[in-house]
């Protein structure tokens, strides 16, 4: 995907989060490269369910799958959409929440330590939502300073928000100038608001990793 299109898919997000569906579908497809993308499809298809068109919606989801059959976001939806209803009390919804943020507190502490530095990033971002390219333009000034980036959000844990974490990753690699290898996803404040995200610039200067959770493939 060229770089307009990643940078116009990744508003278009922004949009669709504001419920500004008109405009976040305007700009998907007024390219034609991007609009034929899984990614945009994906988002048509989240934003028709936004409006109740479930059956648009699952038509577009089925569309990406055909050609594209490992393309995870569509078929989690579909799976998603498939299961029956099943009536749960809140009480029983609640101790099963508190349950599994315990377990994955415990998997990360075990799994995925973070390692302390006593050196302190070239320069921190905070963002409340996924950056518009006016937000990622203030990066600009540490291309060809920073070596390595650490990303933070918690909506990463979403399954259903991959294709929007590796369309990130790839834009903050290309604004910085760096290798995707050295953008990094570490583990979010327990006190950052669902959609915010922080980002930290790291210097060659550092004697030790900064605190990662993971690499991000490319």
């Amino acid at each position: 995907m060229a770089s307009n299109a990643k940078r116009a898919l990744l508003c278009a997000y922004t949009l669709a989060r504001a419920k500004q569906y008109s405009e976040a579908e305007a700009l998907l497809l007024s390219d034609d490269e991007l609009s034929k993308t899984s990614e945009a499809i994906d988002l048509l298809a989240r934003m028709r369910m936004e409006e109740g068109d479930v059956a648009e919606a699952r038509r577009l989801w089925q569309s990406i799958v055909t050609v594209d059959p490992n393309y995870k976001p569509a078929i989690v939806a579909l799976k998603l959409m498939d299961r029956k209803p099943i009536c749960i009390s809140r009480k029983t919804i609640l101790c099963g929440l508190l349950t599994f943020v315990f377990l994955l507190g415990v998997l990360v502490a075990a799994v995925i330590p973070w390692k302390a530095s006593e050196n302190a990033p070239l320069a921190t971002f905070s963002w409340e939502r996924i950056p518009t390219r006016a937000m990622l333009s203030e990066l600009s000034p540490y291309k060809g300073k920073a070596t390595r980036v650490c990303l933070s959000a918690h909506f990463f844990a979403d399954p259903t928000r991959v294709a929007q974490r590796a369309i990130l990753t790839d834009v903050l690699a290309e604004t910085l100038g760096l290798p995707k290898t050295a953008i990094f996803i570490g583990e979010a404040p327990v006190a950052m608001e669902e959609n915010a995200l922080a980002v930290e610039l790291w210097r060659d200067s550092i004697r030790e990793e900064p605190s990662v959770a993971e690499s991000v493939q490319p």
